[in-house]
């Protein structure tokens, strides 16, 4: 092969490879399982993914099994170190937003209330793979 072939092969790989870095964030991103009342699905999200210390946006998204959203569905939401706060409904979408504070991802859990038509119910989310484990066993 020729010297010039070899330079614009290894350009072009040289390249590619930062470019698959770049895209790549290099932080494990995970989610916690999706729990269900009745017939609404309830899975969050957080920004940033990886949750950092201090204030961390998350969101409580609602679908119901034969509809889209809930239109009469409100939301309260807090960590342990936050009190109850109405989580704000992001249009008619199902997504209802709040930022609070989380002081260790690893231990801290997110607190889901949920109010529709008189009816109320509560739900733990673990913000990381190890608290799942603790909330399976028993653990606060």
């Amino acid at each position: 092969m020729r010297l010039a072939s070899k330079i614009v092969l290894r350009s072009a790989l040289v390249a590619l490879v930062m470019l698959l870095t770049a895209c790549s964030s290099g932080e494990p991103s995970w989610s916690a399982p999706e729990q269900s009342w009745n017939d609404i699905a309830i899975r969050i999200e957080t920004r940033p993914t990886v949750l950092k210390p201090g204030m961390n946006e998350f969101l409580v998204i609602a679908n119901r099994q034969q509809h889209s959203f809930s239109s009469d569905l409100m939301v309260d939401v807090r960590t342990e170190h936050t009190d109850w706060r109405q989580a704000m409904p992001d249009g008619a979408l199902g997504v209802f937003r709040r930022a609070l504070p989380v002081k260790d991802a690893q231990q801290d859990h997110l607190y889901v209330r949920l109010v529709r038509k008189g009816e109320q119910h509560e739900m733990v989310f673990a913000l990381a793979p190890d608290a799942t484990a603790e909330q399976a066993d028993g653990k606060p």
